[in-house]
């Protein structure tokens, strides 16, 4: 292996880091607009390594405040066994712990799990990944469903904040701006907002509600739109709630990742977070 070099990632980059992560995990639905995304919100978070001038994997965090949540770690197939995620980790862990970040988050395959136990990554909780079977209908958005837009974003993130466990005001925003007529609001009977869902272009999440019913009329809200494939949901696993209402609607739960922290457990309700935004960004 040539010289292995650790850098941040560059807007010039996200073509190859794409093509790495697409590469890694086996997918080909490409995720640059979310790498730039993640960019936009967190300029200095994200990773590349370098085997000489040629890119060979990636990783990168948001830093929330109470905690960052660490995603899209990912080495070229060409590369791996060498050491190289271990060297992105170490860099972006020692990032963190200079800005002081107190604890990291991240969801683990069974393949990266063995490298951040060895980095101090103990488990909380699992994170499921559901399917919509292709078969399943559009469902009928149901009556008192508001319609969000990015005018909204402080009611979503005075809500999500006590359940996510940290301000992320500024996803939120970037969230509903760039999924116009695809955001849905339940309100309370004071007129709060009772929980919100933003539905991707073939995920549901961030998903959010205090209780079943907001969360299943926000489930139904979001179905009733067109996805670019059967959509998805990565829910918490403390959320026996969100597997039965997933199911109920023809989602299957194909595979799971393990929840694992560094650092002190952050106060967070995850029994209340239905569907994460991604598994890179919690």
């Amino acid at each position: 292996m040539a010289t292995l070099t650790i850098r941040p990632i560059a807007d010039a980059d996200v073509a190859a880091a794409d093509a790495i992560a697409g590469l890694a995990f086996g997918v080909v639905e490409s995720r640059a607009d979310d790498l730039r995304r993640y960019l936009d919100l967190e300029p200095e978070g994200w990773w590349l390594a370098l085997d000489g001038d040629v890119p060979v994997g990636l990783v990168g965090a948001l830093d929330y405040g109470p905690f960052a949540y660490v995603g899209n770690m990912a080495v070229h197939p060409s590369a791996q066994g060498r050491g190289i995620g271990r060297a992105l980790m170490t860099a972006l862990l020692e990032w963190l712990d200079r800005r002081g970040t107190p604890a990291v988050l991240l969801d683990a395959t069974p393949a990266g799990a063995p490298l951040y136990l060895t980095l101090g990554f103990t488990d909380v909780d699992r994170a499921c990944w559901y399917v919509r079977g292709a078969g399943a209908p559009p469902t009928a958005r149901p009556a008192g469903v508001v319609a969000l837009t990015a005018a909204d974003a402080p009611a979503l993130a005075r809500l999500d904040a006590p359940i996510f466990g940290a301000d992320r005001g500024a996803l939120l925003r970037r969230w509903l701006e760039d999924y116009p007529g695809r955001a849905f609001g339940v309100v309370d009977r004071r007129g709060d907002l009772a929980g919100f869902a933003i539905a991707q272009r073939r995920r549901i999440g961030p998903w959010v509600a205090r209780d079943p019913e907001a969360a299943e009329r926000l489930l139904r809200a979001a179905l009733s739109l067109a996805f670019t494939g059967p959509p998805i949901v990565v829910g918490p696993g403390a959320n026996a709630d969100a597997a039965r209402a997933l199911v109920a609607h023809g989602f299957a739960e194909v595979s799971q990742t393990r929840h694992m922290r560094r650092g002190p457990l952050p106060a967070r309700d995850r029994a209340r977070i239905w569907g994460q935004t991604s598994y890179a960004v919690g």
